[in-house]
């Protein structure tokens, strides 16, 4: 038995969260620095409502990538459902029946893919591409170019504040409190062993294929989410509106410590790795860089960061691989 006193809560800084927030804490500090009204109210909202989107779409990204997938078609769902909701708009729709429609179309897209990787047992990652491309010519077919506008009450409230609180964050954290209710639930521990080892999760009887294609759902809807917010963050419709949602919510869910190997990652953690690529691109903007030279900027500090994320995520799991050593060896003398 292990003596009681060995045993101890994880400490902060070994969750895979972490080194995503010592990230934020710094880039933020020096974005503060570069630009001090970026926290003002003014400042706060306009950011968190340009942001929101990418914010929660990074979740719908680490859904599928903690089962061991990935979904590359995320871009372009956001791109079409958002053209959707203009359109439907424009036909008259309240924005109720909006609401209601885009999430069904975002659960119809999700449900798709689901099929197509967990119960064909297709590569997610060709997939979920050649997915993109359907879903971007569909995009174009229903509006070619930049237009269009929905309902100015709901991109007020978007772009407003209740108490202070930016509205963007308060739908931040709505979306984050449904992850934390998934996360007590039956799905995510079955999701995590599939991620951890499918082919021992499915000699332990979980259904593989249905919990891939059940991650693929809700990542569905989570999209669908993302896409109304984004949609009445700016007002209107674009085919290729959230085109670089896809490798950025990869990388933001990296860097907030979902493992592409799966099975390992929080929400949480991804929306932080995302957050320090919004900061990011604020410090080159902030700093005065040239245009012509803030992408190589962004990339650049996003390399630094990814770096910096492996580095430490092996170090903590050196430690954590010493420490349950050291327990084996306490318990052993003990017996």
């Amino acid at each position: 038995m292990i003596p009681a006193e060995t045993i101890r809560p994880t400490p902060i800084w070994a969750h895979s969260a972490f080194p995503a927030l010592v990230l934020v804490t710094i880039s933020m500090g020096l974005a503060l620095v570069l630009n001090p009204g970026l926290l003002s109210p003014f400042g706060l909202i306009g950011w968190s409502a340009s942001q929101i989107g990418l914010w929660i779409a990074v979740l719908a990204q680490a859904m599928v990538i903690i089962g061991r997938s990935i979904d590359l078609s995320v871009g372009a769902a956001i791109s079409l459902l958002n053209v959707v909701a203009v359109t439907l708009a424009g036909l008259g729709c309240s924005t109720l029946a909006v609401i209601a429609l885009v999430l069904l179309a975002g659960l119809a897209v999700g449900t798709v893919n689901g099929l197509l990787v967990g119960y064909l047992r297709l590569n997610p990652l060709l997939a979920t591409f050649s997915m993109s491309f359907v879903l971007l010519g569909l995009a174009l077919q229903i509006q070619p170019a930049p237009g269009g506008s929905v309902a100015f009450e709901a991109v007020a409230v978007m772009n407003g504040a209740t108490w202070g609180c930016p509205n963007a964050l308060v739908a931040l954290g709505l979306m984050l409190l449904l992850w934390r209710v998934l996360t007590a639930s039956r799905f995510m521990l079955l999701l995590r062993a599939v991620g951890s080892d499918p082919a021992r999760a499915f000699n332990s009887g979980v259904p593989v294929g249905r919990v891939r294609a059940q991650a693929f759902a809700i990542a569905g809807i989570i999209n669908a989410v993302a896409a109304l917010c984004l949609t009445y963050a700016v007002g209107s419709g674009d085919p290729l509106l959230a085109q670089p949602y896809t490798l950025l919510t990869i990388a933001g869910a990296i860097i907030g410590g979902v493992s592409l190997a799966g099975g390992e990652g929080t929400g949480p953690g991804a929306v932080l790795g995302v957050m320090f690529i919004g900061i990011a691109a604020e410090l080159a903007l902030g700093a005065g860089v040239s245009p012509f030279y803030q992408q190589s900027i962004v990339g650049l500090i996003l390399l630094l960061g990814l770096v910096g994320v492996v580095l430490f995520g092996n170090w903590t799991r050196r430690l954590r691989r010493e420490a349950i050593i050291r327990k084996l060896q306490l318990s052993q003398k003990a017996a």
